[in-house]
Order: structure tokens, then C-alpha cells, then sequence
């Protein structure tokens, strides 16, 4: 079925299966990449600890929920498009949280795995993920691995992590009062960094024009430098060509009897000739000036015949 023609700005959801279609988005990072190893055990690295941790998270993010209720759409500043924060995001966080090996803190789950531990659709589970994002209560890291000798790369499982630091101050608190009550301190390691999310269709045609208008734009920048440096090059051989031939009759000696080209030919040299009464009968201090313009623009000494 075809879809809405609303739908053409497409959803977060939406963003993340066009790319797993179009191959690796920016900030993919190699699964033996030191960006990509973002796990930290939580507490000692037991999983005792590891599962109070947990629980610990999931306690304060419902309450946090229970608090806040709403949020508000950034991406759409001016109409403020309210979001309804309902108590499935934690269950879907304690989801992708279960996935963790309590000894390293790593993290590793694909969408699949998340939805089913969260009891719900690949598409709910992507829509949730990218909400806990952008809320703070999760980030990944985007990765890819070897699919064999001579072969392309394939997609590897998001490494998932939790940074409390990143949390509202208010949940940060809770959070540390909960674990401190339970003897755990839970280590802080805010030079971790997700991959960031991965831009709908319509941002990822907004870039595309705006690259294409910086191609457009080099290459227009480009032409102009070379016709600069043509036209330098062109005025360099002419003067070394003419020697003390008075500027006035260059045009006339390259191009005999055609007048178009000869004002062609001077418009290139910039010369130009003031017929007006007052400068008529002085037309070398004219060239002069233009001379020593054009000779001053090209590093050169320029010359006239008295």
C-alpha cells in the first residue's frame, strides 16, 4: 500500500530501517573500534550488583515518568507538539538493559532481541529506543564488522550503555539515594559518545541539497579562479608579445579590421578608451593608469610607448 503523502517526512523508525536498506550512516564505528566499546559494569561487576543497578534505574525512571508526563517535540520548536511519556519505555529499557554481561558492562542487542524481551513490535521497540535517546536514558554506538575476505562489511548489533550523568538533576539524585542506600556506587564515564540519530528522509534531503549546492558552488568558485588565472596568463603573453607597441594598436594588430574582436580583445586586457571631449585628446594617461592597474594585479611592470 502506498503511503500518505504526510508520511513523506517519515518517522525516527522510519530514519533507521531506510538505512539498514542504504547501507552505513556517519558514526559507524568498527566493532573493535575504541569508540565502540562503550560497556562499564555497573557496580562492582557482579551481577548482584548489576541487577539492583538495574532495578534501581527502572525505579527512578517511572518515577521520573510519573512526574514529567509530557515532553515536548524539539524538532518542532514553534509548535511545541507534545509527547505523552507512558510507563512501556521502561519496560522496554529494562529490556535492553537485561541484555548486559555484568562483568564488562557491554551491552550488545538487536531490535529483534529488544522487542521481544519488551513484549512488543520491532516498531515499537526502534520508536522507544529513539525516545529513551533523546530523553537521556540510554545511547549506543552504531557498528559494523567484516563480513569475510574480499567481501563487503555488514551491520554488526548497536553496543548499548547508560550514563547516569546525562540524566535530568533531579533523576540523577534519586538514582544515587537509591544505590547509596544499597552500598553500590555506580562510576560515571561521560567521555563515552552514541552515534547520534540517524536523520529522516526529509533531513537527509535537505543535506543532499545543501551538498549539492556546495559542489555547485566549489565548482562555480573553481571556474572563476581558472578563468582568473587563463585570463593572467593570457595578458602576460600579450604584453611580452607586444612589446613597445602603444596599447591602442594591439587590438587593431590582432585582429585587422574586425571590430568586434578588437573590442573583445580589450574588454579581456582591460583596456579601455574614454571618448569623451575632455580625455580624448589625452588617451595615454588613461592607458597608463589602466596599465599600471592590470600590471600591479599580475606582479608584473607594465610599459607604455611615448
Amino acid at each position: 500500500m502506498a503511503r500518505p503523502p504526510m508520511d513523506l517526512f517519515g518517522s525516527t523508525a522510519d530514519a533507521a530501517l531506510a538505512v539498514e536498506r542504504a547501507g552505513f550512516w556517519r558514526c559507524t564505528w568498527d566493532i573493535t573500534d575504541q569508540r565502540a566499546q562503550v560497556g562499564r559494569p555497573f557496580g562492582d561487576g557482579s551481577p548482584k550488583q548489576g541487577w539492583r543497578v538495574i532495578q534501581a534505574i527502572i525505579d527512578t525512571g517511572t518515577a521520573w515518568i510519573d512526574k514529567v508526563r509530557v515532553v515536548y517535540d524539539d524538532d518542532d520548536a514553534e509548535k511545541k507538539r507534545p509527547i505523552k511519556l507512558r510507563w512501556e519505555l521502561m519496560r522496554t529499557l529494562r529490556a535492553v538493559l537485561g541484555f548486559v554481561k555484568f562483568s564488562t558492562g557491554e551491552i550488545v542487542a538487536t531490535y529483534e532481541m529488544i522487542a521481544r524481551a519488551a513484549g512488543c513490535c520491532r516498531l515499537t521497540a526502534i520508536r522507544h529506543m529513539a525516545l529513551l535517546r533523546r530523553l537521556k536514558w540510554i545511547d549506543w554506538a552504531r557498528r559494523s564488522e567484516p563480513a569475510g575476505e574480499g567481501q563487503k562489511r555488514t551491520w554488526a548489533p548497536n553496543a548499548y550503555f547508560f550514563e547516569i550523568s546525562r540524566l535530568p538533576l533531579e533523576a540523577q539524585i534519586h538514582l544515587r539515594q537509591i544505590l547509596k542506600r544499597q552500598g553500590i556506587e555506580l562510576q560515571s564515564h561521560p567521555e563515552r559518545r552514541g552515534s547520534g540519530p540517524v536523520p529522516n528522509r526529509a533531513q537527509r534531503l535537505l543535506q543532499w541539497v545543501a551538498k549539492s549546492f556546495d559542489r555547485a558552488a566549489d565548482s562555480l568558485r573553481g571556474r572563476e579562479q581558472g578563468r582568473a588565472v587563463e585570463d593572467a596568463a593570457f595578458v602576460r603573453r600579450e604584453m611580452e608579445r607586444m612589446g613597445d607597441l602603444p596599447t591602442d594598436q594591439w587590438a587593431q594588430a590582432c585582429h585587422p579590421g574586425d571590430l568586434a574582436a578588437q573590442e573583445a580583445y580589450n574588454r579581456r586586457m582591460g583596456i579601455s578608451f574614454d571618448e569623451s571631449p575632455s580625455n580624448k585628446s589625452a588617451p595615454d594617461s588613461h592607458l597608463a593608469e589602466q596599465g599600471k592597474r592590470t600590471g600591479d594585479a599580475l606582479g608584473v611592470s607594465w610599459r607604455r610607448s611615448d
